[in-house]
This record gives C-alpha cells, structure tokens and sequence, in this order.
C-alpha cells in the first residue's frame, strides 16, 4: 500500500496541470505536455550536489522522466521503492563505464551472417565507369586489410552500410547518386524503414516482369486511387531528392542559401574524415555542370524554378535564431546540441545563445511551462518580423535598419516560406496557443499571427492606396495561381486566376455536424493540409473567430484588443468568403461596436481598428452597408465626425499624441463614409456633417502646424475631407439634366452645396504661392538626397493638392451635356456655362501653370520665365521618395484633367453661344490663357511630361511580372503582402506607382491622340511607334482593378480591341443552373445586337457618372490580369481546332471558327506591325515586345498550321507570314551570334536556346508531332509550311526537339516535302553550325538514311538530305573525341552496309565522301591549304577501314568503295 500511495496517478482531460511540491523541483527547465501529468514516484529526493551538472531540460518525447544520478550508494534512499532502488542499481552501473568513457564509439548495428562482402566486383561488373569501380575496390581492400588488424565493428559498420538498399543495387546510371548514400550511412544506423526496403528490393529483383506487373495490378485494384496518386507523388518526391543529393557531396562548405543539407549530414561532413571520404569521391565540378544543365533543359522553366525554390527553403531547416531574430553563429550548436538540454549553468547564463530552429521554437511553444510558451512565440514574431521588413524592404526608398553579417547572406524570403510551410505546423500550434489561460501567451501568439499574416505591411499598402483618388476598388489578398496553359490556346500563358485553397475549404467546422453522418471525416490533419495551401483560411477552419469573439468578450487588455482587431482586418481582406466568415460569427460585430461606443472620451488605437474594419466589411457588397446604416452601426461609429472644434490653437492644445489619435480616427471615419457614399448612401449627412467639416477644407496656419510639430495630422484630414467631396461630387446629377430625383435607394447631392465646395478648393490652390508653404518646396530643391522634416511637409501638401484637384475635375465632368465633354465626340454643346468653370480656371493657370516666383527658378537653375508648379511636379515624380513620387503623379493627373475639360467645355459652350464677346475687350494674361485654350498654351510641357512618363512605365512593368514567379502554393502560401516576392511583388509601392504612371499615361496619350494630327507625318510616325510601345507596356501593368485602363488602351491600338475584351478581360463567373447546381461560365461584354432599354428624349443617360457599385472589392480569382508579356501573341495562337469546338466553351467572340480565321489573319498584320515598331531606330521608348522570347515568336506562327492551312489562302495573309517568317529569321541570326560569343566554343549545348520544350510546355514533344501529322496530311510541299517545320531542326533548337520532329518527319516519308536550305528560315549555317555530335540524332540520321527515308530527299534537295549528309560527314571524318570513337565506328558500318545492300545509295554515299565543310570553318582551311585532293581522300577512307574493326566482308566494301571513288 505504501508503494501505490507513493505514486501518482496521471490525470488526463483536465483544465489545469495537477502538481505536488515534491514534484515542482523535477519541472526546471523541463518541457512536459499541457495537461499530461507523467507516473513520477512523490517522494523523490531533490537533487543534490554532484560532480554532473546541473539536470537539463527535457523535451517530453526523449523517454521517461530523467532522474538525477545518486552518487552515495543507498544511504539516502531507504524510503524509496523498489522501483528506485532498481533505478539506483543501473546508476551505479553507468558510473562504471566514466573511467572508459573517453574511448566510447557509437553503437554498431549486428553484423548479418553470411554476408560475403568480397561479392562486390561481380555487382559493380556491368558498371560502365570502370574507373569509379577500381577506385573502390582499391580502397575497400585497404579497410579489408585493416580488419585484421583493427577491430571488428569498423568493419560491421562498412558492410552494414553498403548493404543498405540504396547502396547495394548500383548501376551506371546511380554510382554518382550511391557516393552521397554511403555518406549519409556511415553517421547512423540503417532503420527499420531501410531495412523493410531491401527485403522488398530482394524480393522484387527475384520477380519476372510478368510478376512485377501482376502485383502491380493487384495493389492498384486494392487502394483508393487518390491514395496510390498519393503515394505515387511521393516516391517521385524521394527519387528526386535522391538524385540531388550527388550535387551537395563537393559543395558542403558553401552557402546555407543555395543548397539543402541535413543538419546532422552536415555536421557529420565537418567532424568525420574517415569512411565517409573513403568510401567514394566526390564527383569534378565539370561533371557536376553538366549533369545540372541536362537536367535543366530537360525539365520545363516552371518545374526547375520550383525546385530551385525548393532547395531554398529546405535548406533553412538548419538555421538558428537568437530572441531577437537574427541568425545566430552554428558554431556553438555543435556543443548545445539538444534544445532541451539548456540551462543556466550549461550555458553560462545564456540558454538562447545557441539559437534556436523555427521547428524548436514551434516545439517549444507546447511547453507546459507558460514562460517558455512564451518565450519561443517571442522568438518566432521576432524571426518573421525581420524576414518580413527584408523582403519588402525595396519599397521604402532606403534602408532604416543596420544589417548585420547574418542578416546580408540569410535568405528571407526562404525564412519566411520554411516558417509558414506545412512542416513545422505553425498554425496548428498558434491555434492552441490562442486556447491558452495566460494573457501573455495569448497576447504572444496574436502577434505572431498579426506578423503572419502582415497586417501592418498590408495596412501601409491600403493606406496608400486609399490616398489616390482613382483607386476606388481594394483587392483581396488571398494567395491564387494560374490555371495550367490549354494546347488549344497555344499555350499561352496567362490564364485565369484560382484560389490556392478552394472558397469551400474555408468554412470553419460546425458543432452541429458531430452528430450527424460527417462525424470521424473532418481530422485535424485536413486543417493542417488546408492552412499549407492558405495559411488564413487553416487559421479561419481551426475555428480563430469565435475564439477571438470570446477574447474581446472577457476585456482584453488594450494590445491583445488591437492585435485581434489587426488579425480580424486581415481576415476580412483576404476575400469575400472570409469577409462573410466574419459578418456571420455570432455578436462579433456587435462585440466591436459595443466596446467603441463603451467609452467616448478617450481614444484609443484599438478604435481606429475598429472603424477601419467596419469599411473593409462595408467594401464587401451594398447589402453589408446597407445593413450597417440599418443597424445603426455607421452612426455609432462616426460620432467624431460631429464635432467641431472651436478653433486650430484649440485643436493644437490636444498635444501631438492626442491630435495624432484623433487625426487617425476622423481620417479613418471620413474614409467609412465615403465608402457609403460611394454606393449612394449617407449622402444626405452632408449637410449635419459640414459644420465640422468646413473646419478642415480652410486652408491652415501652416507656421502653426509645423511650429506644433502636427502638419501630417492636420494635412490628412483635410485630404480625406476633399476625397469625400470628390465621391459626393460624383453623386451630382447632370447640371442640364431635368431628371434630379433619386432612383431606388441611392441618394444624390444638391448642387447647391458646389459653390462653397470650390471656392475652399481654390483656396487650397492659391496657397502655393503662400511663403511657409514655398518653403517646404525650396528646401526640395537645396536637398536632392536627404530626407529632412521639410520634405515630408511637402509630401503631405501634395496629397491635398491632389484630392483638391479631383474633386474639382470631378464637379467639371458633371457640367455637361448628355454622357460626354467633349465636343468632337458626339458634337454637343452646353447652354452656359457656370461661373466656377472659369474661375477654376483662372487661379489654375494664375497659381500653378504661371511662373510666380522669379527667385524660385532662379534657384530650380531653370529660367525664371515660364516656370510652373507643372514642371515641379515632375521633377518631383523623378525623386527616391516613392510616396513624394505618387502624390506628384497624382497631382500631376489631376491637374492635367482639370485644364482638359476647362478647354472642352469653353469649347462647347462657344459653339452654342450666339453673343460672341467683343473684340475690344481687355483680358488679363490669365484670360489670354483660358481664351486660347490651357492645352495649348501647355503642349510643349505636356510633350515633356509625356516623355518622362512613357520612359517611366517602359522601366516599371516589369514589377508586375514578379508576382508570377511561382505556382500554386508559391512561393509563400497565405501570406497577403506579395506573398513573400521579393520586394512585396504586386503589394509594393512601386507597383502602385508604376499603375499610377499608367493610369496618367494612358490620359495623355488620349489628348495627343487628337493633338497629333496637325504634325508633319514623320514625327507622327515616331509619336505613333512611341505610343504602341508605351500602350503595350501600360496593358502590362495593369492589376485586376485596372480593366478600364486596358481597354481604352487597346482602342488606342485601333485594331483586334473586340478580341483582346473576350480574350482577356473576361470573367470567369459562377451562375446556377436549373438543377441548382453552379457552374462556371465566361462573364463577357454584352453583344452589340443585344436589346436594350429605351431612352427617352428628356431623360439624363448620366445622371450618376460614379455607379452605384454592388461591390467595392475585386478579387485576384476568376480574372487574367496582369497580362502576360506576350499576350499580343494571342491572335494567331488561338486558334482552336475545329473537331474540339464543340466540348470546349469559349468566349463569344471565339465561338465561331470562320470568326477565328479573321483574327487570325488581322493578327497577323496587327504582329507584324507591333514588330516593327519595336525595331524602329527613331524612338528611345524601349518596346516590351523585344523582351518576349523569341521561342514564343516562333511557336506562335506554328500554331496557325495546326488547323490546316486555311490561312495561307490569301495572298495578303501568305505574305504578311512569310515576311513575320523572315523578321523572325533575322532575328534568329542575330540571337546566335550574340549568344555564340557568350558562351565558350566548345560548349554547344549553350547554343539551344529555343527551348521549346522548356519555356512553353512540358509536352511540346506532342505539339511537334501533331504539326508534322499535319504537313504530312494537307501541305503538299507548302514552302512557307515547310519553312516552319524545318525551323524544328535547326541547331539552337534543344535536341529533344530536334530529335523528336527529324523522328515524326522520318516516320511519316516526308522528309522530302521539305524546303532546300537557302528558302529555310534564318542562315544556312544556324542548321550546319555546330556540327552534330548528339548520339540520338546521329543514329537518327543513319536510320532514316538506311531506310530509305531520304532518298527522294536527294532528288528533290531538300534541307532534310543536306543536314544528314553535312553532319554524319563531318562526326565521321572529323576530329572526334575518343568518348565518341564507338559510336563513328558504329555509325561508319551501318552505312557501309547499306551502300554494300543498295547500289542506288552509292551516290549518296559518294556525296557523303566528297562533302567539305563550310569555308568559315578552321578545320576545312587546313585541309584545303595542306592536304592535296587524293591524300584527303585516302584519310577518309582510311577512317572507314578503321571503322570495320577488322570486318572482312566491310573491308571489301571498303576497296570497292575506294575504286569507285578514284574512277570518280
């Protein structure tokens, strides 16, 4: 009785861990399971004074719980059980082995009886590098020699380890691969798994084929077929990562970034020279080169990058972190080996030296021990906070942290993918983390979560982002990839957008579906899975909402509130199905809302967050904003926008943190608003609202603001103020429109309120001229580099100058007559015209177009004359501050649209107006400006500006290519801020800027369209090309909010613009069909003979020129933007076959085949054009056309020809392609020559740039073979079909493309339709040059010449016979390598007995003789200058007397072969 109370019970299921004071000693520095009490004995002694350190700390999974060593025998342990005394025995016994402990070895695995290891020549016979063999069995006959004198286990150990399966089946094809296995042998046992895998590899070297495929059959019948694909891609997964290893044995030294090591392989490497080294040597790094480049060009770009990536990311498995972040030095590793062995005393002091892995730390925060769960969700926030701020670091101009030597070489972005990936299970773990009874822990994890999931780098994003006034849509942030490209499209890559984990997925798991059928299908292991496709939506299906309602719910304290808030504004922006996930989790909103209105008298951050989750939510649809009015949340919400206050120094004795809380929260109430407004509510709170809003229109005391240090806080709200005009402004009813009343429930504003409105606006213009404020911009020009107070204040006034700019562009547009302003359009005119139009324009012109400041140019080191704040501005937008940059392109834009549409409505008016003013009258130069015409007066500064900003998105798409890099998953999933791309990716500001620069563009370009035409034609011409280059690049850059900026950029283009809408601006939707099911169909525009609804003489077809949206937020899904590079491509690539029309469902326009043929042909016209133009000497705007591959150029022409021929039957179109045929051949030319002097002369592989197979797809090889089925079936010798087959086998084609088309043309006989070499596309030395030495296509050569396959080849010259003859003569009786000696001699007695069978091959056979090479070529000069005709010829046929290898029967062929060639 006494042993069994000595004991404790474990308790299971308990809410809090049940610990007696005999037992808390044995808990320092221990890590045990939450709520898992171990079977300890409680009448433990404590731990008392040893020679051994002090006990470590344990993880729970090393085994029972240690018990420190009783070094005195049994004196103090009489009240101990038996069990303890046992356990005293065996430590008395461990003490014996102290005094040999010194010369311990590991254990070594039981030596297998009858194991004869002198068998290993017979198993390395058939290897062909004999080399490699003898240089193994030299060494295993030293340590065979050792055996005798040493003792047994070394030898165990070496056999043992050549047994393992991986090591005792070598081949040729695996030695390289075996020498890193037996490295990785020699440092641990063979386990269970190996040795389970070499009875089953036995075994199966014991089976016939028949019985392989038997068993085969049988497994396959048994399993589910989702778990053998499973399993299947796992076995893939080991072979890769099996034959990558030979890679890493030569380079264990480099880099932790570019290689992927195993943590105890490496030390294993660092410590050990003995058998691992001797055993095999690793591989020169010549042959390592090449094996890497054959297996580059071997695989498609996609999947080589991905596992590039790949080895990124595994190889960060090794890497250690200090608490602050920073990677730490591995030396120390090596000495602290276990995490849990760390203590105070074993680490003097400092148990976080050594560093910690991120799947310690993630181990480490299941620690029952608070301090430690706590400690290790520190040190991951610490670790992604600084991959985070290292990967989006380019965004900000300049670096404001000080890296350190770690922080230069560690891969971020590798750190941040191996931290979310689904080995560590992170997010399972933050998910318990969050169930957790300590507020520190609790408070921990949640900014681990924030950090994941980049709350504040998306905030700084969207901050942005709502300050441009055109940028009224916000994008999800949910990770997506690209559907696979479709051979029916060409392809084409670029196809639509998909979630990267499906919308169903994100659904958390209900409570009501444990009792039903679902119960035991829904596992843990799924969420894990999910939350590795998306890491928000694995948060969202563990349940983290109702966790965090419960968490707002209890009072949290003021951080762990703001941090839930952040996550829950994550959640919300990363798609519509989480935003609904949080919208219907039970009184979460109304949590919110309570605690915001529970104390109105001091603001806090977390309120800020709050308002601002209720406009993300709001952004959703109407029927969400709708509801929030309803509910009276907006009111509840927007309380502050009510007050007023009495004057600025009353304002300004709030302090500087107060006005900041309070800017923040009105800048984020304003911002609420206006998202109402924008679907047409809350419009008519204008006018309870504007007593504290005309506070903050008035232009300021700026002396004030900077004297108090609270110009940004100040600036922001009266920016925000005018925003809200600006959206208020599009809800003004036509000026001229007789219909103002209100349709459904969306409200309009009164112009009555418009002429305050702009007088305040022109305030804020005339305050340019205001002295404080020509300060901010003087300093601007004194400091072109350093960042000072000065240049932020001019940074904050240029974001008011822009929204007080569109605000009053948008009043303008709604002066005007029907849908449009201008007068060319639809050749309207305005009745009058109101007083504000020309007023805005005067102060413009007065204040910003006009030099007002003659010491202002001056110091600008510009003449005084003529200086305007236009030109500021765009030396502005040239500077490093990306924010300054943006807010000047935004000013910049505004302006430019309000002085276009001042001119098209004076215009307008002068057309109706029958009193004309008089002659005499006297106006001011201002008036001089407004009556000629503002655009005018500015033509020469708008054509500059045009340039700058032509250069500027001619250099900045290339941004949005990045976010591309990788498929689905990659390369980070889940992450909302680029998604770990380097710099942000499309979540950057720089991209957001390069959009912007797009959006103004593509204005300018629309007011030269018309500008242009009185210019001579040569500079039309150029201004022309100038804009087809600068159009092409603006389609690139487009986001998926930009579907409007790339269809008036392809009205530009005048050509296709129909096309490229179905092609690809289209939507993929969801629309439910009569069963009730969903499917996908193609959203596009409506057709032109679609019925439409009657308009009515009197009606106003623009009453609203800003629509009531149904939603304010797109998503990245179910759209093709950005575009791909070579998207222009897509009308002669799209082409599809007419026996798959039918099963495939396209867009309309692509629905009919004779509607294909069209585009086609225009493609091909418009391809040629754009061609052209990207070559043409006489513009300095770099073309994005001469950045697309030309594999895809000339792939796209070969896709025309996979359904017939239909498209050469024009003359027009037959010479549009053969001239597109000959560009590209000129192109062509040029490439090898550049790329010929790039590379090494004897290094030919690097001349096959035309990846076909590589860059397009994977299984080009079957695209080629469906092209030749078709010159076969309907070209009939097509010169121009044939010059595109035969562009398949020209040199800087990869040879398995090569070989594949020469096989298809071969196997059909119509190597003969082919055209001769000099109507080939490109020169007839890109097919000679390099000669051949590939040994598939040489055999391939002679087969198709002993078979008969080229016979009318000969006869008809065709470029088939030329290659054939050039290349088997020069490998044949050319300088050829001893490596290559075989296969002459092969390839030499296959033709001679051909010609010995075939007496009408002996004139080919004699051409084959007689061939020279080219005269550019080294090798025929020296024949030519030394040799004589006869002794050249006795040489060759010398090399085929070499080539019998002493065959009588072929050495007679010889001589009669040689009596012929003497007679000839």
């Amino acid at each position: 009785m006494e042993k069994e109370k000595g004991k404790k019970v474990k308790v299971l299921s308990t809410s809090s861990l049940q610990i007696n004071e005999n037992d808390a000693s044995h808990l320092v520095g221990s890590i045990v399971e939450k709520g898992i009490s171990h079977s300890l004995n409680s009448n433990l002694s404590f731990p008392k004074p040893t020679v051994l350190p002090f006990p470590v700390a344990r993880h729970r999974s090393h085994g029972p719980h240690w018990r420190p060593l009783n070094s005195k025998g049994d004196d103090d342990n009489e009240g101990d059980d038996s069990d303890n005394n046992v356990e005293d025995e065996e430590d008395k016994n461990f003490q014996e082995f102290a005094r040999v402990a010194t010369f311990a070895k590991p254990v070594q695995r039981r030596r297998k009886k009858g194991l004869d290891f002198r068998k290993w020549k017979e198993i390395t016979q058939d290897d062909k590098k004999t080399s490699s063999s003898s240089d193994v069995d030299v060494k295993l006959q030293s340590y065979d020699d050792k055996e005798e004198n040493e003792s047994v286990p070394e030898w165990d150990q070496i056999c043992s380890d050549l047994q393992r399966p991986g090591q005792a089946y070598l081949t040729s094809s695996t030695l390289s691969c075996s020498s890193s296995n037996n490295i990785r042998s020699e440092q641990k046992s063979v386990s269970v798994e190996s040795e389970i895998d070499a009875e089953n590899r036995a075994r199966i070297r014991q089976m016939s084929s028949e019985e392989i495929a038997e068993a085969q059959a049988e497994i396959m019948e048994k399993m589910h077929p989702a778990l053998l694909k499973v399993l299947q891609k796992r076995g893939q997964e080991k072979l890769k990562k099996h034959f990558s290893l030979k890679s890493e044995v030569g380079t264990v030294s480099e880099s932790v970034n570019g290689h992927i090591q195993d943590p105890q392989d490496e030390k294993h490497l660092h410590t050990e020279n003995g058998i691992s080294h001797a055993v095999m040597t690793p591989p020169s790094k010549e042959k390592l080169d090449d094996e890497k480049f054959s297996r580059k060009t071997s695989t498609s770009t996609s999947s080589s990058s991905w596992n590039a990536w790949s080895n990124r990311v595994e190889a960060i498995r090794e890497l250690r972190f200090s608490l602050a972040g920073d990677v730490v030095d591995s030396e120390r590793v090596s000495v602290y080996d276990n995490v849990t062995e760390r203590d105070y005393l074993r680490t003097e002091g400092d148990p976080g030296a050594a560093g910690y892995t991120i799947k310690e730390a993630v181990a480490l925060t299941r620690s029952v021990i608070p301090g430690q769960r706590a400690l290790a969700l520190h040190l991951l926030s610490s670790v992604l906070d600084k991959a985070l701020h290292y990967i989006c670091k380019d965004r900000t101009g300049h670096v404001a942290k000080v890296e350190n030597k770690f922080d230069k070489s560690v891969d971020w972005e590798a750190v941040w993918a191996f931290a979310l990936g689904p080995e560590p299970e992170l997010v399972l773990s933050l998910r318990m983390c969050l169930d957790d009874n300590h507020n520190s822990v609790v408070l921990a994890c949640g900014k681990v979560v924030q950090c994941v999931l980049s709350c504040d780098a998306n905030e700084n994003y969207c901050d942005i982002s709502d300050k441009i006034a055109t940028c009224d849509m916000e994008i999800c942030t949910a990770p997506i990839f690209r559907s696979r490209p479709d051979i029916n499209f060409g392809f084409l890559q670029g196809g639509f957008w998909k979630y990267s984990a499906k919308p169903s997925n994100i659904l958390p798991f209900s409570e009501d579906s444990m009792h039903n059928e679902t119960e035991g299908k829904h596992t843990i292991q799924d969420d894990v899975v999910v939350a590795g496709q998306d890491f928000t939506v694995g948060l969202v299906r563990m349940g983290i909402l109702p966790r965090l309602r419960y968490l707002l719910e209890t009072d949290p304290t003021t951080a762990l509130e703001e941090c839930i808030i952040s996550i829950l504004i994550a959640i919300a922006r990363h798609s519509p199905t989480c935003a609904n996930a949080v919208l219907k989790c039970e009184r979460l909103i109304k949590t919110i809302v309570n605690r915001f209105t529970a104390d109105n008298f001091e603001i806090r951050s977390s309120m800020i967050k709050s308002v601002r989750l209720l406009k993300v939510l709001a952004r959703l649809d109407r029927k969400t904003c709708l509801e929030f009015i309803k509910s009276g949340y907006f009111q509840a919400m927007t309380w502050n926008l009510y007050q007023n206050p009495s004057s600025m120094d009353h304002w300004l004795k709030l302090g500087k943190e107060k006005c900041k809380l309070v800017s923040a929260l009105i800048v984020e109430q304003m911002r609420f608003w206006r998202v109402c407004i924008q679907y047409g509510y809350c419009v008519s709170y204008f006018s309870e609202m504007f007593p504290a809003l005309c506070f903050w229109l008035n232009p300021p005391s700026f002396e004030k603001l900077v004297e108090n240090n609270v110009l940004y806080e100040s600036t922001s709200i009266s920016r925000q103020a005018y925003l809200v005009l600006e959206s208020l402004a599009g809800r003004l009813p036509n000026l001229f429109s007789k219909q103002c009343e209100p349709t459904g429930d969306s409200e309009v504003w009164s112009w009555s309120y418009v002429g305050p409105m702009v007088d305040l606006a022109i305030k804020w213009v005339a305050t340019r001229s205001d002295p404080e404020v020509s300060k901010f911009f003087e300093a601007l020009k004194e400091r072109r580099h350093d960042f000072t107070f000065q240049d932020l204040s001019a940074t904050h006034l240029l974001w008011v100058y822009a929204a007080v700019t569109h605000m009053l562009f948008r009043v303008l547009e709604r002066v005007t007559w029907g849908d449009t302003i201008s007068p060319l359009e639809n050749k309207g005119h305005v009745p009058w015209l109101p007083e504000f139009v020309p007023k805005i324009g005067l102060e413009l012109v007065k204040y910003w177009l006009m030099g007002f400041s003659a010491s202002f140019g001056t110091k600008f080191g510009r003449d005084s004359e003529g200086e305007s704040f236009m030109k500021e501005l765009v030396y502005l937008r040239q500077k490093d501050d990306i924010e300054m940059s943006l807010a000047s392109t935004c000013c910049l834009n505004g302006m430019v649209k309000i002085i276009n549409t001042i001119d098209n409505l004076i215009q307008s008016a002068k057309i109706g107006t029958c009193s004309l003013p008089r002659k005499d009258l006297s106006l001011s130069e201002e008036g001089k400006v407004l009556e000629d015409g503002i655009v005018n007066r500015c033509l020469v500064e708008l054509r500059y500006i045009l340039d700058v900003f032509m250069l500027s998105v001619s250099s900045e798409w290339h941004r949005i290519q990045s976010t591309e890099s990788f498929g689905r998953g990659g390369p980070v999933p889940g992450a909302g801020i680029g998604w770990g791309a380097p710099g942000g990716g499309f979540w950057s500001e720089t991209v957001l800027l390069a959009q912007t620069d797009a959006r103004f563009l593509l204005y300018l370009m629309e007011i030269f369209e018309n500008a242009s035409k009185d210019v001579p034609l040569t500079e039309e011409t150029t201004f022309t090309t100038q804009q087809v280059n600068a159009g092409l690049g603006v389609c690139l850059t487009a986001g998926p909010r930009d579907k409007v900026v790339v269809e008036k950029t392809l009205d530009l283009f005048r050509m296709l613009s129909s096309y490229f809408r179905s092609r690809w601006l289209s939507e993929k939707v969801k629309s439910k069909a009569v069963d009730g099911s969903s499917s996908m169909d193609i959203k596009t525009p409506p057709k032109v003979g679609a019925c439409l609804e009657t308009i009515y003489e009197d009606s106003d077809t623009s009453s609203m020129t800003s629509p009531c949206y149904n939603s304010l937020m797109i998503e990245w899904a179910h759209q093709k933007l950005p575009l791909p590079v070579h998207f222009y491509l897509s009308p002669i690539s799209t082409i599809l076959p007419r026996k798959q029309t039918d099963s495939i469902k396209v867009d309309d326009v692509l629905q009919d085949p004779s509607n294909l043929l069209e585009v086609a042909k225009c493609g091909l016209f418009f391809v040629l054009g754009v061609e052209a133009m990207s070559n043409f000497q006489g513009t300095n705007i770099p073309s994005p056309i001469q950045h697309v591959s030309l594999t895809w150029k000339l792939h796209s022409l070969s896709v025309n020809f996979l359904v017939g021929m239909e498209i050469l039957e024009q003359d027009r179109s037959r010479d549009t392609f053969e001239a597109l045929q000959d560009l590209y051949g000129e192109l062509l030319d040029k490439a090898r020559v550049n790329q010929s002097k790039e590379v090494i002369s004897d290094d030919k592989k690097h001349l096959e740039f035309l990846r076909f197979q590589s860059e397009i797809h994977e299984s080009y090889s079957t695209f080629i073979e469906e092209l030749v089925e078709q010159f076969s079936a309907i070209s009939y010798g097509d010169v121009i079909f044939g010059r595109q087959v035969s562009l398949y086998l020209h040199r800087c084609v990869e040879t398995s493309n090569r070989l594949t088309a020469w096989n298809a043309l071969s196997n059909g006989r119509v190597l003969e339709l082919l055209p001769p070499l000099e109507k080939c596309i490109s020169g007839a030395e890109g097919y000679l040059e390099p000669t051949e030495d590939d040994e598939g296509i040489l055999e391939a050569y002679t087969k198709s010449w002993v078979s008969d396959a080229l016979d009318r080849a000969e006869i008809r010259g065709s470029v088939a016979y030329t290659l054939v003859v050039h290349h088997l003569s020069s490998f044949i009786f050319g300088d050829c390598p001893k490596d290559k000696l075989l296969l002459r001699n092969r390839l030499a007695r296959s033709l001679l007995r051909d010609y010995a069978g075939k007496q009408k091959h002996e004139g080919m056979f004699l051409n084959l003789i007689h061939h020279k090479k080219p005269p550019t070529c080294v090798m025929g000069e020296q024949l030519n200058g030394v040799l004589s005709e006869k002794s050249w010829l006795e040489s060759r046929l010398e090399i085929l007397v070499e080539g019998c290898e002493g065959n009588s029967s072929l050495l007679t062929v010889v001589e009669k072969l040689k009596a012929v060639v003497e007679k000839s």
